[in-house]
């Protein structure tokens, strides 16, 4: 209802019930009212007095003191009294229990610095491990250099050192003063090499010279000027261990060094490999560990492949193959490409070997634009002629396996055997061509291993020449030979010029003990295919003399292989192929009593078996016959050729005269190092009784 002045009045009635209302709602939030943060459960404090409720004593919380707390019961509290009953009795201060402090969480920093600490933790225990690894590889690789093949009588010299007290730490401390003209290098460790083998820097420093005096010349990757001990010892220690390494195994001061050396190379070239660092002297490293391996027991083994792809790989990453940039140094250029070159060789000469494509383009630039690169600066060493005239022969061999692939897979008609005689006579041609160019460099360059790789480059050509030609020889065996062919004399004549090349020429030398393990493969492979001919099958295509000249020739050949001029030791690999070899010729070293007439040789044949020819020799077995042929390759007249035109029913040869066919079969020959007696033929001849499309 409203009153004069127009507000509106309360009814006595309803201002009662608000107020009791008001009360009511103040009671509630009094007792339902939350506790605030000091309010605890835990009898620190004693509780508010509540209004209208025993305002006379205060009591305190249901939580039991320390003592009680301990005792597992509920304080009693007396009237008015701050301490329970029982702390009164015990005389026991009454203290209320307080709230644990809560552990503050850690902050990012926190979490930060303990992950760095633990980092630091693993990191050291993982020094730890990889040191007592290290020492104990150690430990295995003077085990094996001190006994067993190598017994420590072997090498007086090392033996002396190892016996002086504290000797490694003296090589390491000589070492490290004596090529370290600058005092902060002082501090660096020097290789495992240095320390373990007890070289000191005169031993450093004939290695080095024997390397680059006699080493370097056959594969000529390094520069004397750049590559010098007291630049790689700190900059590129596995350089250092593989030149010290390879250098020791024609060190006669030091007998036995290499079988310890040659470990700390394989475990050099290992660290490179995981450390993952691309340099160029890493890479010419790994070329020269492929190029000189280590001997295995067995040839299968090697793993001389698997470098040289490492060595290749990290060359195009290095990108070697694109010219210098411009602010490199005129010296360091001329090493990049040096380095590619070899590299372009080693990967050519390879899928050579190998039959299989190479790793490289053919149209590569750099190895195309390199005819005159040997003399593009005043700073070119006396053997990078060498080096860029087997580029070229290598390119024209390129492009005779690439058209030769090309036709396997696509079965054009191209003539093999005429492509075969025209590839041939290219590399004779080109071979002339830098015949001329050495004479012109001799004149500058009279050095004595300069003559040495002249003669070196003239045998690879004759025996890339016969790699050609023994690929086309199956094919034109399929049409019929004759003793006046054209394919045969020229491929008789290439092995014969290998093998000469190495008896009367570079043997004369002394220096062929130094020569790269291609080098013998070379000429093997040219002993054996000459060997071949002998064969039943094909042994009527040769008169009388050049039969007996094939045995003198390859008998000569085994006797300067298998020589201590040559070979150092018996798992040399000289010494391996003077073995096979001899197990080759082992059924034609006697010479029949008497002879059957020799057909004429205007008379075109297959050649038959004779039962006064001995049997195949071991080591490069027959194939498999084809199915329904006889057994001695019976022969028949075809009609409508002359009538003493015979032909072979089979029409294909009796076994695979390729380069690729004989690697496989010496890789699966042992080469124990004691072993010099002849290696059974019945095993040889069921491992390699397969067909030449199975061998490809």
């Amino acid at each position: 209802m409203k009153s004069e002045n127009g507000s509106t009045e309360i009814p006595p009635s309803s201002r009662l019930s608000m107020s009791r209302s008001a009360s009511k709602s103040e009671e509630k939030s009094h007792s339902f009212r939350f506790r605030r943060p000091e309010d605890s459960d835990s009898g620190d404090e004693v509780s508010r007095p509540q209004s209208g409720r025993r305002s006379s004593y205060i009591t305190k919380s249901t939580g039991a003191c320390v003592h009680c707390k301990s005792l597992k019961v509920r304080c009693e509290f007396g009237p008015g009294e701050n301490a329970c009953q029982r702390c009164q009795a015990g005389n026991i201060p009454c203290e209320s229990r307080s709230r644990k402090k809560r552990k503050a969480a850690p902050t990012h920093e926190d979490l930060q610095e303990r992950a760095h600490s633990q980092d630091c933790q693993i990191q050291s225990l993982l020094l730890q491990f990889d040191r007592m690894r290290t020492e104990k590889k150690i430990q295995v690789f003077m085990s094996h250099a001190y006994s067993g093949e190598y017994v420590i009588a072997n090498c007086p010299d090392l033996q002396s050192r190892r016996g002086a007290e504290n000797s490694p730490d003296l090589a390491v401390a000589s070492v490290a003063s004596y090529f370290s003209p600058d005092r902060a290098l002082l501090n660096l460790s020097p290789p495992d090499i240095v320390k373990h083998c007890c070289l000191y820097p005169g031993d450093i420093t004939e290695l080095f010279t024997i390397f680059f005096e006699k080493i370097n010349p056959f594969f000529s990757i390094l520069d004397p000027e750049l590559h010098t001990p007291q630049k790689l010892i700190w900059t590129c220690p596995f350089l250092f261990t593989v030149i010290c390494a390879t250098a020791s195994r024609y060190c006669t001061s030091k007998a036995g060094l290499y079988s310890l050396a040659r470990d700390f190379a394989r475990d050099a070239a290992g660290k490179a490999l995981v450390d993952g660092v691309k340099k160029i002297d890493i890479c010419q490293a790994y070329l020269l560990l492929g190029v000189y391996p280590s001997p295995k027991k067995k040839w299968a083994e090697d793993r001389s492949w698997l470098l040289m792809g490492v060595a290749i790989r990290m060359a195009l990453e290095l990108e070697l193959h694109l010219p210098p940039p411009y602010d490199c140094d005129e010296r360091e250029a001329l090493n990049r490409t040096r380095t590619w070159l070899n590299c372009y060789c080693v990967d050519g000469s390879h899928a050579i070997q190998f039959g299989k494509m190479p790793m490289l383009r053919l149209d590569d630039y750099t190895a195309r634009t390199s005819q005159n690169w040997y003399r593009s600066s005043s700073m070119n060493m006396p053997y990078d002629v060498h080096l860029v005239a087997y580029v070229q022969i290598l390119l024209i061999m390129a492009k005779w396996r690439s058209i030769v692939q090309q036709e396997n897979n696509t079965r054009n008609d191209l003539d093999v055997v005429q492509f075969t005689v025209q590839t041939e006579r290219e590399l004779t041609k080109e071979w002339s061509l830098w015949f001329g160019r050495y004479e012109e460099e001799l004149v500058r360059n009279p050095f004595p291993l300069c003559y040495y790789r002249a003669n070196t480059t003239e045998m690879i050509t004759a025996y890339l020449r016969l790699v050609v030609l023994a690929t086309g020889f199956q094919d034109a065996f399929k049409l019929g030979l004759s003793r006046d062919s054209d394919i045969l004399r020229r491929s008789i004549d290439a092995a014969r010029t290998v093998i000469q090349i190495m008896v009367e020429r570079l043997y004369q030398t002394g220096f062929l003990k130094y020569a790269m393990d291609a080098n013998f493969l070379y000429v093997s492979f040219s002993a054996a295919y000459l060997l071949n001919l002998l064969r039943p099958k094909l042994l009527p295509l040769l008169d009388e003399n050049t039969h007996e000249e094939i045995i003198r020739t390859v008998e000569r050949l085994i006797s300067v292989l298998g020589s201590e001029d040559v070979a150092l030791d018996g798992r040399h690999t000289p010494a391996l192929y003077s073995r096979f070899l001899i197990n080759l010729l082992s059924k034609y070293n006697a010479r029949p009593k008497r002879r059957s007439e020799t057909p004429p040789d205007s008379i075109r044949f297959h050649p038959q078996f004779n039962e006064e020819r001995r049997p195949s020799p071991p080591g490069w077995p027959d194939i498999q016959q084809i199915p329904g042929s006889s057994e001695h390759g019976t022969a028949h007249t075809l009609s409508g050729y002359e009538p003493g035109l015979i032909y072979q029913e089979a029409g294909d040869a009796d076994m695979d005269f390729s380069l690729g066919h004989f690697v496989r079969t010496v890789s699966e020959l042992p080469s124990n190092q004691y072993q010099y007696n002849n290696v059974d033929s019945t095993l040889w001849n069921d491992q390699w009784n397969v067909w030449p499309s199975q061998l490809k």
